[in-house]
Order: structure tokens, then sequence, then C-alpha cells
């Protein structure tokens, strides 16, 4: 009678320890993110589509390491204390009254300059992939939220073009809280196209590798971007399009956030 009592104790402390051990391992552990930083684990993801533009093909599957990738693009308010502390030049829409909110996402900058606050801050512009996974999620979706109607038939949850979403020009950059990545980053999807490391080439897909891609070997003439902006329509803005310019161009509708690796 005594042992067969004893059981069902056992069997809850061999549970319970189990469940600590596990929880607590290091396998599943996860490095604390920098403040106003998104941990992304290492894992695979759908990448590209099998039905949009042609650089947009094929569809296939990466593997990336874990990382850190900001949650909101660099506003305003970033850019100054990386002018004020470097004396880099001021960017070209700095003193529009459209664009010049200290919370909204800094436009009129560069490849160049985007770079030059990344490694100011010890970071790094993201890969397209680790950008298009953060955006994406591991589902395949095509929206940061999901489907294109899964919040409803008005985007008032994402900065388009039109009025509808509050803004003519540029949101805050914690704004439409609705339209968040599966990660929680903010405005992956609309508001401004954001600078990646990689050069692009319209034929990378058909020869990326399949471990933590990085961008075809350069220097080619354009670096891509990716996430669309206040000027776009909701199908311009899907997590799988890319844009591409010179590493030089400036203007009102490119932005960027930064990313890092673990130490």
């Amino acid at each position: 009678m005594t042992s067969r009592c004893a059981r069902p104790y056992y069997l809850f402390s061999f549970l319970f320890l189990f469940t600590i051990t596990f929880l607590h391992s290091p396998a599943l552990a996860q490095p604390k993110a920098p403040p106003g930083m998104i941990y992304i684990p290492k894992g695979y993801f759908q990448m590209g589509s099998s039905s949009g533009k042609e650089d947009e093909k094929p569809m296939h599957f990466v593997f990336t390491p874990g990382y850190f990738i900001d949650k909101y693009e660099v506003s305003n308010k970033n850019y100054a204390a990386f002018m004020l502390a470097t004396e880099h030049q001021a960017p070209k829409f700095w003193n529009d009254s459209r664009f010049n909110e200290p919370d909204q996402p800094v436009v009129g900058v560069s490849w160049h300059d985007a770079m030059a606050y990344a490694k100011w801050k010890k970071r790094r512009l993201p890969t397209e992939a680790e950008w298009e996974k953060a955006a994406r999620g591991n589902d395949g979706r095509l929206w940061p939220w999901g489907r294109k109607f899964d919040k409803g038939f008005n985007f008032f949850f994402v900065n388009i073009f039109g009025e509808n979403d509050n803004y003519a020009y540029t949101a805050p950059v914690n704004y439409y809280h609705s339209g968040v990545s599966p990660f929680g980053l903010y405005n992956t999807a609309g508001n401004v196209w954001e600078w990646c490391l990689d050069w692009y080439d319209k034929n990378y897909y058909s020869a990326s590798p399949e471990i933590n891609p990085e961008g075809p070997r350069g220097p080619l003439k354009m670096k891509v971007l990716r996430g669309g902006s206040w000027i776009n329509s909701v199908e311009g803005i899907k997590v799988v399009k890319r844009a591409r310019n010179f590493p030089y161009i400036k203007n009102e509708i490119y932005g960027f956030r930064t990313a890092q690796s673990p130490q």
C-alpha cells in the first residue's frame, strides 16, 4: 500500500526535475537583447516566392544563426545623437517639416550613412535574409501580420499610400502595433524602405547558399532595400519584395534599422 502511494510522488518528482532541467537547458537559453533590439533565434525559414517577380524566385529555405535586430526603424532622435557624437552630415530632409519629428524614421540617408550609424553603434545592417526572416517569421506569410485581409479591409495598421492610416507621410517608428511582425518588429511593411547589407543581384536566389547567405560578392552597382514605404500600395509592401538603388542615393522613402550578432 505504501509503495503504491509513493509511485505518484516519485513520478511527480521526476517530471518536475525533468521540466526544470529542460527549461533551463543552455540549448534553449536565449541571449539578452540589447535595449531596443529583438533576438531572432537560429533556424530555417521560407525565403522568396514561387509566384512573385523574377527576382523573388525561387522560393527556397534558408538557415540563419541567431541575431539581434532593431525593434523599430532608426528614428530622427536616434540619428541626432549619432550626428552630435560624430559630426556626421545631416540627412537630406533633416529640415523638412514633413519628416523631421523626433519619433519619425530618419530619411534622406544613403547606404553609406546607414553603415556609418551602424558602425557607431557597434552594429551592422541586416543581411537581406535576416531582414526577411525578422519580418516574415517561419510560416511563409506575405505580410508581417499574416494574410492580406487578416486585419480587415481598411489598412489603418500599416503606413502605405493614402491617409487611412492617419499619416500622409512617415509615421512614428513605434506606431501600428497591429501590424507588427511575428517576432515583434514594427513597420517592416510600409513607412520607409530599409537599406540592407547585401549587394543586389536579380538572380541571386538561384545560387545563394542555404546557410546564412550574405548576398553576392561585390562590389556590384546597387544595394538591396526591403519593406516598402508610405508611397506604396499594400501589394507593394509584401515581405518578399526586393528593391535596389545606388548606395549613394538619398531620398524621402529610404531609412534603415540595424542588426547585431551575439558576442
